[in-house]
Parts: C-alpha cells; sequence; structure tokens
C-alpha cells in the first residue's frame, strides 16, 4: 500500500473511530440520570444503548492493547536496545505505582466526602491514589530532567 493511501486510511478510520466513540458517549449521557425511576434505569442498563457503549469502550480498550503488544514485538524485533529501555521504563513505573500502592491511604468515603449513593471500597480508593501519586511523581521526574538536563549535559563535556 502506498504511503498516501495508508496515511489516508489511518486519517479515515480515526475519524470513524472517535464518531462512534462520541455517539456512544452521547447515548449514554443522554440516558435516565439518577432522578429517574429505577425501573427506567434498569431498563437502559439492560437496553441496546449502554451494551453498544460497554461492547465498544472494551473493543477500544482491547484493539489499544493488543496495539501497544504488537508495537513491542515489532520495536524488539526491529530496535531492540530502545524496547527494552522502553519495557525497563514501564517495569519502574509500576514498581513506583505498587510501592505507593502498599504505602495505602488514609483518604475514606467520609475524607472525600462522597454522596452515600456513590460510596466505593477501601481498595478502589487505595488504587486511585497510588495511581495519581504515580503519575505526579513522573510528572516531577520528567520536569526535574527537563530543568537540570542541561546542565548535567554540559557536565558530560
Amino acid at each position: 500500500m502506498e504511503s498516501k493511501k495508508l496515511t489516508l486510511f489511518m486519517t479515515i478510520l480515526k475519524v470513524v473511530l472517535v464518531a462512534v466513540g462520541v455517539l456512544a458517549f452521547f447515548m449514554v449521557l443522554l440516558g435516565p440520570n439518577m432522578d429517574a425511576l429505577e425501573a427506567e434505569r434498569e431498563e437502559f442498563r439492560e437496553g441496546a444503548k449502554m451494551a453498544f457503549a460497554t461492547s465498544y469502550t472494551g473493543f477500544i480498550f482491547f484493539l489499544g492493547v493488543g496495539l501497544i503488544l504488537l508495537f513491542f514485538v515489532v520495536g524488539l524485533i526491529t530496535n531492540t536496545k530502545k524496547t527494552i529501555k522502553s519495557i525497563i521504563g514501564l517495569i519502574a513505573a509500576l514498581v513506583i505505582y505498587l510501592i505507593f500502592y502498599m504505602a495505602g491511604t488514609s483518604d475514606t468515603n467520609e475524607s472525600l466526602q462522597l454522596a452515600e449513593s456513590v460510596q466505593v471500597s477501601a481498595s478502589t480508593i487505595k488504587a486511585t491514589t497510588a495511581g495519581l501519586y504515580t503519575v505526579l511523581f513522573g510528572t516531577a521526574v520528567g520536569i526535574l530532567v527537563w530543568i537540570l538536563g542541561p546542565f548535567f549535559g554540559r557536565l558530560r563535556k
């Protein structure tokens, strides 16, 4: 396939996937809210609109995971050194996440002031907090590298 045709095909594919996702989003958004009767909400949960939205979300998720795995396989074949560095980075991020997860959190449903109808389990709070701390840690490290990188580059010379 020619490069121009491939680029055109990928652009069309992106637009179609996004359009379908936006359609699924609005189908869920325009469904019954918490003020609706329980029967209406249950009917919506079991209906075609919610089934389509959840199926499409699952499709996109597994497609993404598959493409990531394909990227690593192709990367290991074509550019082994950089791909191994990427895998080491992902493993480091996982280790940092697990450290934050094991450290736990003192947050509770009460301290987060969650409404009675949206209570979550302690493990959900713990996992979410660990994820947020991991992102903040990675952002801080990235900013430090960005600021201190030029100085260390001069020291090498």
